[in-house]
């Protein structure tokens, strides 16, 4: 997916990424209505706040922000926004968003719906044939 084509809650949070650090999201899909929702909440509490780094880390959001110049009286409140989006995610299938589980995939944790889940599993069989999860 090119930058034109990314959501606008996505390429929102892509212009808040600090100078120096990559403008990369590492998530999947499915996150990104989750990734819309963190960014309002912050940006209701620190308007000018800065993200560092945004991937999925053993299945789950790995968010990294400052608030930026914002004066740091909310800095708790700040970081339990992101502390509930990062729990939200190990709820949430990274490709559609449906509720999902946590599993091992090609040594790889993944938090994906059952649909997504078994898509994964028949891909990691040698033969295409299903697998037990």
């Amino acid at each position: 997916m090119t930058d034109d084509e990314l959501p606008a809650e996505v390429r929102a949070i892509i212009d808040r990424i600090a100078p120096g650090w990559p403008e990369v999201l590492d998530v999947s899909p499915g996150w990104y209505p989750l990734l819309g929702r963190l960014n309002e909440r912050l940006a209701a509490i620190a308007p000018g706040y800065v993200v560092l780094q945004c991937k999925s880390k053993f299945g789950s959001l790995s968010f990294h922000a400052q608030p930026a110049a914002d004066p740091p009286i909310h800095v708790d409140e700040f970081s339990d926004v992101i502390r509930d989006a990062e729990w939200e995610s190990i709820e949430t299938c990274e490709e559609c968003g449906a509720p999902a589980k946590q599993y091992v995939i090609r040594l790889w944790v993944v938090t994906l719906c059952d649909q997504h889940a078994e898509a994964a599993r028949l891909a990691e069989a040698p033969d295409g044939a299903r697998s037990d999860p």
